[in-house]
């Protein structure tokens, strides 16, 4: 309704009392896009979807009569007005904001005697069953006047009132103007209201009337004609708070929710929206994510906003110092040339550094190049270092036997700079690798030295003739039952050897226990296993030392040292301290090795030979008999008081693992392995000891035995070994 100014007489008194909205809200360059073939703006007045003009455009609010629907009227002389309700003129709908912006009439009274009123004007407002909240914190009650309440009445049940007083001492003292603050001086105000309200009656009370009342006219007390030329003659804004009413507040994110689909059981069906409580009674509201813009409550209404568009965003989104950069859903400021982010904001480029700065960066850049230059002539030294390894370690030799060598840099990649070490020997680490092919390996490093890349204090003189002939034989050495050499690394000080990996374990795990979180795990073992194991042992032992012109001395012989694959098939390594001796003559060496199985004799002279490694096998032969180590029950040696039982006591059996005593054929195979055994212990005489091949025969003769398809006594095969 049209804002009717009264005119009073000289000697009446006037009161003008309105809603009014305080905020004037600006429109989104990039309102809510409209639904297929419907009209999407009225009067120059954007309608954004929910809202919408006609049948089946806008969101149909449940139990009503299309609420969110507005009316375009065209009865006007000139451009058509969007209406609310029908009768409420729209100025603005703000979609991520969840407000309409209306006008609406002003309430008036003038009176022309003490008792009789000649103008007066009350108004209501009711959007009850509808999405439309009156907004409790953009709007203000206003009253202006002389002795007048300005009264409120909020919902229909007359539950709610609030109301403003003004006072009027004289004319001079007035407070009264355009755009000044009420100060209860011909005009008052109230801020806020409360919440949830959708219907409001607004009126005015008179405090005070007198006969000798004031000469004031509407001009006076508004401040001329400033403020009717301000509000328009359509009336004043008042703000409603617009929300999805129909669930009561944002229902859960589902947990197959898609940022590409509907993200919600709700109408923010955007990609790129978020769901809000209403703070206006309840409901929800949608707004698009940040560094988004548009409608979320249609399909794809989010779209990136280019914040680097500097005719819109410069003061909201700065970037100043830098290039920037739009991204999707935000942006990047990248800073230019000789310029930092600043340590406050990320969207400030500060100059590096100040003009005396520049010598420093001078000096700077010199150190660098003197520093690429160290690092240049170190690069080159070190290759030189590499191949002087390469031609000291035998390289030309061992490639040209068609040895597989492997580059240093290579070793490193394999195994990931030796950082997987399973295991020690007496030749030193046992690191896991894989190769390129995907091959998994053991590389094991000399223990001279403490990493596989260091210089050794001492160099062995006659290493690499020694060291090429023993790796070209291993490296022809094609047994089952011996790891076998894949290949080397020459370019290290000490070479490193590469062999296959054996991922059952070992023998003394198996026997003994592998720890497990504090606890020892122990496998269960049938003789007949054990005695697979004991056969292809010496049966690989045995090949080693009867090897074409050159025999092959273990030096080193243990369960540790004796791997196992998932059928408990036995493969010799670690060749640690292994010799290749001519077979007219023996070798001497520096003693090495783990002293609970060495041979007392190599102990003394420091003479290797393959006898060493048959007595070493005997104390292997206790262990899979008895199942106890070489230093077991606090100490106690098993190849002392076992070789005591047997000889003096008779008492060999009850060593044995009871697991095993199964029946009268097992006792009298184990009692032909115990024979084995103490033959190979032999410490006096070391040329009774018998040989490698004779423990592999013997063992098959106890495998027979076992079997039932033989009847040979403990002394025949005594007899057999010692022939």
């Amino acid at each position: 309704m049209p804002l009717q100014a009264p005119t009073c007489t000289s000697s009446s008194s006037s009161s003008i009392f309105f809603f009014f909205s305080s905020l004037y809200l600006i429109v989104s360059m990039a309102a809510g896009g409209p639904r297929p073939n419907c009209q999407h703006e009225c009067g120059g007045v954007l309608i954004p979807y929910p809202f919408g003009i006609g049948e089946n455009c806008s969101w149909p609010w449940p139990g009503s009569n299309n609420e969110f629907q507005i009316t375009c009227n065209n009865s006007f002389v000139g451009p058509p007005r969007p209406y609310l309700f029908g009768k409420h003129e729209i100025i603005s709908i703000a979609v991520e904001a969840g407000e309409m912006r209306i006008y609406e009439p002003v309430s008036y009274i003038c009176f022309k005697s003490i008792n009789q009123s000649s103008l007066e004007y009350s108004w209501e407002f009711d959007s009850s069953s509808s999405p439309l909240l009156i907004s409790s914190t953009k709007n203000k009650l206003i009253g202006l006047g002389c002795y007048t309440d300005a009264m409120l009445e909020g919902r229909q049940d007359e539950s709610y009132y609030t109301t403003c007083a003004s006072y009027c001492p004289s004319v001079t003292q007035l407070q009264v103007g355009d755009g000044r603050q009420c100060t209860g001086l011909g005009c008052c105000e109230t801020p806020y209201i409360t919440t949830d309200l959708s219907y409001i009656y607004l009126y005015f009370f008179e405090s005070k009337k007198e006969k000798d009342s004031m000469q004031i006219s509407p001009e006076d007390v508004v401040g001329n004609m400033t403020f009717v030329e301000r509000i328009g003659k359509q009336g004043v804004p008042l703000v409603l708070d617009w929300a999805i009413r129909n669930n009561g507040t944002c229902p859960p994110t589902p947990s197959n929710s898609s940022e590409n689909g509907k993200k919600n059981d709700n109408e923010c069906i955007s990609a790129h929206s978020d769901c809000l409580d209403a703070t206006n009674g309840l409901g929800y509201y949608c707004k698009c994510s940040e560094g988004y813009d548009g409608n979320p409550y249609i399909s794809n209404g989010c779209q990136n906003v280019n914040e680097c568009d500097p005719s819109i965003y410069k003061e909201k989104y700065p970037c100043i110092g830098g290039t920037c950069h739009d991204t999707e859903g935000g942006y990047k400021c990248q800073c230019n040339f000789g310029r930092r982010k600043d340590a406050k904001d990320n969207h400030i480029c500060q100059l590096v550094l100040p003009k005396p700065a520049v010598a420093a960066i001078a000096t700077i850049c010199a150190i660098s190049m003197l520093a690429i230059l160290l690092i240049f002539l170190h690069t080159k030294r070190e290759k030189r270092k590499l191949q002087y390894a390469f031609d000291k370690n035998g390289g030309e030799l061992l490639k040209s036997a068609g040895i597989t060598i492997f580059p240093k840099k290579e070793m490193d990649k394999i195994t990931n700079n030796y950082d997987d070490k399973i295991g020690e020997g007496a030749f030193g680490q046992v690191y896991k690798g894989t190769t390129d092919d995907g091959q998994i390996v053991a590389v094991k490093c000399p223990k001279n030295t403490t990493k596989p890349n260091t210089e050794p204090k001492t160099v062995d003189k006659k290493r690499p003739t020694d060291f090429t002939n023993e790796v070209t034989v291993q490296f022809q050495i094609s047994h089952k039952n011996v790891v076998r050499l894949l290949g080397c690394c020459l370019e290290t000080y000490v070479p490193l050897l590469v062999y296959e990996f054996i991922p059952g374990g070992n023998l003394e795990e198996v026997l003994h226990g592998k720890s497990n979180g504090g606890n020892l795990t122990k496998h269960p073992l049938s003789l007949q296993i054990r005695l697979g194991i004991a056969i292809e042992s010496a049966e690989a032992l045995a090949y080693m030392h009867s090897s074409a012109n050159e025999k092959i001395l273990h030096g080193d012989v243990k369960p540790s040292n004796i791997l196992l694959d998932d059928n408990f098939i036995p493969k010799i390594s670690d060749f640690g301290i292994s010799r290749l001796v001519s077979t007219e003559k023996n070798y001497t060496i520096s003693v090495r090795g783990d002293l609970n199985y060495i041979d007392p004799v190599y102990m003394k002279t420091g003479l290797l030979t393959e006898k060493s490694d048959v007595y070493s096998f005997g104390i292997v032969l206790l262990e899979l008999i008895t199942r106890k180590k070489p230093k077991y029950d606090d100490n106690e040696s098993l190849q002392l008081n076992f070789v005591k039982s047997y000889m003096k006591e008779s008492r060999a059996r009850e060593m044995f693992d009871e697991e095993i005593i199964t029946c009268t054929k097992a006792t009298k195979c184990l009692d032909i392995i115990s024979e084995i055994a103490v033959q190979c212990l032999e410490e006096l005489d070391v040329n009774k000891r018998p040989t490698m091949k004779l423990v592999s025969d013997s063992l098959h003769s106890a495998r027979k035995v076992l079997q039932g398809q033989g009847k040979r006594s403990s002394d025949q095969a005594a007899d057999e070994m010692a022939n």
